[in-house]
């Protein structure tokens, strides 16, 4: 009844969704900032957050929306980008986040999670500022978005990931997806797959080869943004580097993994098949000359 109460689910999935103490208290000021608040929730930020929520999830994305609001840099423009036809009322939530600022912007259906990006990198003929991705099941930290531009300041032609993981290697060939381990380095390596669930900054440039590299996702990778955004950038000479030496991880919005793509793209073959399709000979090589610089032993 309490968490129906501050506007989010219940229940657990394949990752326990469940708030701690620390988790439903957060959830009450953020409840309460959503109700209340007629801040802004842009600021002077020198990026662009993206977002993009299913039918099944908007009433609960308020939540992710407004800890990114809350943070101690808020970015230039907030998008949430939608491409279900049925979303034609928005949830009280969400209209009043768009009063603060918040873009919603619909597109034609088909993009699926590439929704996300996709329309944002097309939208300008040459992007000024980086993109940042984020997720509707998410509660992020107060400095998040600040120490993502802290780090991509000191690596500016560099992804930056709060989450990522070590691509691991087989001989030639690159091993399968659940033997990848956690990043425990800040070396920029393009063996660092960067996940956006915990948010990624793109580099403008990364912004438009991604709007130039046209929709080939929708064959070789439909419902794996993030193996896209990582072929594309080795592809395109970008390294990815984690903010801090271990990856971070943030509570989940409550009521938000009783499903998702994960299980088939994790547990079943999806990833490992997209990463087949995306990466061809040369970014293969790129990755694992870079992977056998950061094996056990190996100077960084």
């Amino acid at each position: 009844m309490a968490l129906r109460a501050l506007g989010v689910g219940v229940g657990a999935g394949r990752y326990d969704d469940r708030p701690d103490l620390a988790t439903l208290r957060r959830l009450a000021r953020l409840r309460e900032r959503n109700l209340r608040s007629r801040d802004s929730v842009l600021g002077d930020a020198p990026a662009v957050v993206v977002m993009t929520t299913t039918a099944s999830r908007i009433a609960f994305a308020w939540a992710a929306l407004e800890s990114i609001a809350a943070g101690s840099r808020r970015p230039q423009r907030l998008i949430l980008w939608l491409d279900d036809p049925s979303l034609t009322t928005l949830p009280r939530s969400i209209a009043r986040l768009e009063r603060r600022g918040l873009e919603v912007r619909h597109v034609a259906p088909g993009l699926g999670v590439h929704t996300k990006w996709r329309p944002h990198a097309l939208s300008e003929p040459s992007h000024a500022l980086p993109m940042v991705t984020s997720d509707d099941d998410q509660l992020y930290p107060h400095g998040w978005l600040a120490e993502l531009l802290e780090t991509a300041a000191a690596h500016p032609t560099t992804v930056i990931a709060h989450r990522a993981h070590e691509v691991s290697v087989e001989g030639d060939r690159i091993g399968s997806y659940l033997s990848w381990t956690p990043i425990a380095h800040v070396v920029p390596s393009y063996a660092a797959f960067g996940t956006s669930v915990s948010g990624q900054l793109l580099p403008s440039q990364l912004v438009d080869a991604l709007r130039d590299r046209g929709d080939g996702f929708l064959a070789l990778a439909p419902h794996q943004d993030d193996v896209w955004l990582h072929a594309t950038a080795v592809a395109s000479g970008f390294r990815t580097v984690q903010v801090r030496p271990q990856s971070a991880n943030y509570p989940f919005v409550p009521g938000t993994q009783s499903g998702g793509l994960y299980i088939g793209n994790v547990f079943g073959d999806g990833n490992d098949r997209a990463v087949a399709a995306c990466l061809g000979p040369e970014e293969r090589a790129r990755i694992i000359a870079d992977r056998s610089r950061s094996l056990p032993g190996a100077a960084h």
